[in-house]
Parts: structure tokens; sequence; C-alpha cells
């Protein structure tokens, strides 16, 4: 069964239903790559610069605090020593990176899933064209309201302009993605999802052919 989406005019008018393709919804995706690669995307965006201090790291310790025997202390070799207060931090977080390559394979499986997905939930239109000529915040304010579901919605592009970038950066809950970045993450965070059909004409270029 071919499914479907609704259709739009770039005034934001129904007109009716379209087949969606079938190289990318035709299939059935896997959701368990797809929860892999979501995993990964987000493990990427972490910095990983949280840093402590190791007992080689803190400064002081350079002589023993007391001498081994007679105090009725016990022995100790060196302040800088996680057992004392200010001293190092045993296994601490250091610098490091979280970032994890994932076959380019894995991610188109996972963009089709999310795809197939946001399908069958109604989350997905297409609409013959986008264009904002004067480039108003005020424009783009209220084709999004017009268009959208609340906040949340994400407009994908075949190529960005930067004139409808420049109008919709100040416009609340509404994402603007190019076809060739857009990835199963980002596509799920969004409530629902507009594509003018340049962008999804350059989508279906991305997955391969039989």
């Amino acid at each position: 069964m071919v499914m479907q989406a609704p259709f739009y005019t770039a005034a934001g008018e129904a007109q009716g239903q379209v087949d969606l393709p079938e190289i990318i919804f035709g299939g059935v995706g896997s959701r368990r790559v797809l929860q892999e690669v979501i995993i990964v995307l987000q493990g990427n965006q972490r910095r990983g610069t949280s840093s402590t201090l190791t007992r080689g790291l803190v400064s002081g310790g350079g002589r023993k605090p007391w001498k081994q025997k007679g105090t009725g202390n016990a022995r100790s070799g060196s302040n800088r020593s996680p057992l004392w207060r200010k001293g190092g931090i045993i296994f601490g977080p250091l610098p490091r990176s979280y970032r994890i390559d994932v076959p380019a394979s894995k991610k188109l499986l996972a963009l089709q899933t999310a795809l197939v997905e946001k399908a069958k939930a109604s989350e997905i239109g297409i609409i013959d064209s986008v264009e904002f000529k004067e480039g108003k915040t005020k424009q783009v304010a209220a084709w999004t309201k017009k268009n959208g579901s609340g906040r949340g919605l994400m407009l994908i592009v075949d190529k960005k302009d930067p004139a409808l970038l420049r109008a919709a950066r100040n416009v609340a809950g509404l994402c603007i993605a190019d076809a060739g970045e857009v990835n199963a993450w980002t596509l799920l965070a969004a409530k629902k999802v507009l594509f003018t059909k340049s962008a999804l004409d350059a989508l279906v270029a991305r997955f391969p052919k039989g």
C-alpha cells in the first residue's frame, strides 16, 4: 500500500493527497537501528570538557605531613591523597571525546525509519514551494501559525535561502533544514514536518536505488 501525505500550495491551501516515494516509504525500517543512531547522535553532541584534579594534578604534597611512627596518627605520605580534604579525586572525569562513528548505511536506515513513523502518525506534509521575497519575520510567523501545529514545525528545503533563514531566526518553534543534512534525531523531535517538492526529490536522491 502506497503511503500518502497532504499536499499544500505555497499559500498553505490544502490540495488533497499525494503519494510518497516508494523508495523511502515503501519499507518498514528498523526501530532498533533508529534507537542506536539517535543515541549516537545525541552522544556526539557532548563536549566532553568535564575535568577533575587527580592526586597528580593537585598542588602541594611535596613532603610527608608527619613522620611515619610515633605520632598516633594513621600513616600518611602526602596531603594530595584522595583521603584528605582538598586532595585529589579518584577516577574523576577527565576531558574526553564521546564521538562514535556510524556507517552511512545505518544513518540512512534510521532516517527512513523516522520518516515512515512520521508518515504513519500523519505528521508529514508536502508543500509546493516556500518563498518570502520581502524576508520579513512577520510573514514567516504568520505562515508558521497557519501551517504548523503550535510549536515544533520543521520545514525541509532543498537549499537554505539566506533571506529565509534571516526572516525565520526569531520565529519560535520553527526549524529549517535542508534535505542533505536532516537526520533521524531532528526529524523525530519535530511535531510536524513539511517538505517542499524539491526537497523531497533531493531527499530521494540520498537513498540508493535497488
